[in-house]
């Protein structure tokens, strides 16, 4: 939900200007380990909720699937 909820009208998660979502704040929010973003990102991936990720230089950036389009555009 934390990505749905921090995506664009289009899907793109994170705001325009900074493009992502910062890896520190998806791990405390989710409570998880830093390290372990990538992983869920990646699985994330495999259930079709993300159509799109890279956790590269500490943001997860990435695109909802098409399915889960109606949950964004909450920021």
């Amino acid at each position: 939900m934390y990505t749905a909820a921090h995506a664009r009208p289009d899907g793109r998660l994170g705001h325009p200007e900074d493009g992502g979502v910062d890896l520190g704040q998806v791990a405390t929010f989710c409570a998880l380990p830093g390290e372990e973003v990538a992983e869920h990102a990646e699985l994330l991936l495999h259930a079709e909720w993300l159509a799109e990720a890279d956790t590269a230089d500490g943001q997860l950036r990435g695109r909802l699937a098409e399915r889960v389009l109606p949950l964004s555009a909450l920021l």
